[in-house]
């Protein structure tokens, strides 16, 4: 009786877990905090020594529930904390999300990825899903290897398939940063020179 009740527990605090995520996400886009990068730097810079541990989880949330576009929070961490340890803080947050989605998909199944997906990333992602664990292999390295490709959604794909967890964490910390420093630097080269005059 307690087993079950514990077993239940488990299932359902995530599921709760990404519910309050999005809720979050939600108050954050009526209150304008992820409207623009002034406004999402302001809201983590009243913060003050807890700044890095509120971003950091920010990029947590943004593997899970997309908050901004890709690279606009990497960029919001370089201009707040300099452009090394932005990276870093923010490949540290996008490899955590990455390893609670991988654990979420391959625990939940198709009724997580249904959750946070849209239908049509929903159809692309059933489209990967059948691919065997060399093809899944190759197709992470070439997402993170090429800027604004759709690592998240690979790596959701991966949760599902047979893909081992060791197999997984080694392509991820080999490939992630540059993935993270190449769309980070991009974006912030076009933020220079478009936006700020």
């Amino acid at each position: 009786m307690e087993r079950t009740f514990l077993k239940r527990i488990i299932y359902v605090l995530p599921i709760l877990g990404v519910l309050c995520f999005t809720a979050l996400v939600i108050y954050g886009y009526s209150i304008g905090i992820f409207r623009s990068v002034q406004s999402l730097q302001t809201f983590i810079d009243q913060f003050g020594e807890y700044a890095v541990f509120i971003f950091i989880f920010l990029q947590i949330l943004q593997v899970i529930v997309p908050i901004l576009p890709g690279g606009i929070s990497t960029v919001v961490g370089m201009l707040m904390f300099g452009n090394l340890q932005g990276l870093f803080y923010s490949y540290i947050g996008l490899i955590i999300g990455e390893i609670i989605v991988y654990w979420l998909a391959r625990y939940y199944g198709k009724s997580f990825v249904r959750l946070i997906l849209s239908k049509k990333r929903y159809l692309k992602f059933e489209r990967m899903v059948d691919r065997p664990e060399k093809g899944i292999k190759k197709l992470m390295i070439l997402t993170l290897l090429v800027p604004f490709a759709p690592d998240d959604l690979v790596c959701l794909v991966a949760g599902l398939t047979e893909l081992p967890f060791k197999e997984y964490m080694k392509i991820l910390l080999i490939f992630k940063f540059w993935s993270v420093a190449t769309y980070g630097y991009a974006i912030l080269f076009l933020f220079n020179r478009f936006l700020i005059r």
